[in-house]
């Protein structure tokens, strides 16, 4: 966990967005399906000791991890459903809830839609600022902290003084 200069930790951004993709063969296991008892086994790969999966784990909660359904239709094609992706906005795309795509569609677009959940949560975080905020703060904090308190002909004078003593002695 990084620290934030107001002393308040700002959660890392990746292991913290989670996107489940499951394949269904049959429609109907969406309704039984056990994301809750799925969550405890879950982990990305990423996580560290100090930020253990396990106290990730129990804070995670079954709405908050969106849910990308595949179900395989007889035609060739497969219809997606998409669950727990709620927020300020419903609708993620470009894949939506019930849409039906083919199988040359359907990895970039569940690939895309994984994206976009997870920009769009990032963007609904409390923490994130974006990148021109913060570089702008970083600028500022390199401005204090060399910052030269002086009045500007003391300040121009020191200039000169010193590069006159350089040129004099060489």
């Amino acid at each position: 966990m990084k620290k934030l200069p107001q002393g308040r930790p700002v959660p890392p951004l990746g292991p913290e967005t989670r996107v489940s993709v499951v394949w269904v063969e049959r429609y109907d296991d969406i309704e039984n399906f056990p994301l809750s008892d799925l969550l405890t086994e879950i982990s990305t790969g990423v996580e560290t000791t100090a930020n253990s999966s396990t106290s990730l784990r129990s804070t995670t909660l079954e709405k908050e991890v969106p849910v990308i359904f595949i179900h395989p239709l007889n035609t060739g094609l497969f219809r997606i459903k998409i669950q727990g992706a709620t927020g300020k906005f419903n609708m993620v795309i470009p894949l939506v809830d019930g849409m039906i795509v083919s199988r040359r569609a359907l990895g970039f677009l569940v690939r895309q839609t994984v994206i976009n959940i997870c920009r769009r949560k990032r963007l609904e975080s409390d923490s994130y600022s974006p990148p021109h905020v913060r570089r702008k703060q970083k600028i500022t904090d390199i401005v204090n902290k060399y910052r030269n308190k002086q009045l500007e002909p003391e300040f121009y004078t020191s200039l000169f003084q010193e590069v006159g003593l350089k040129n004099c002695t060489s």
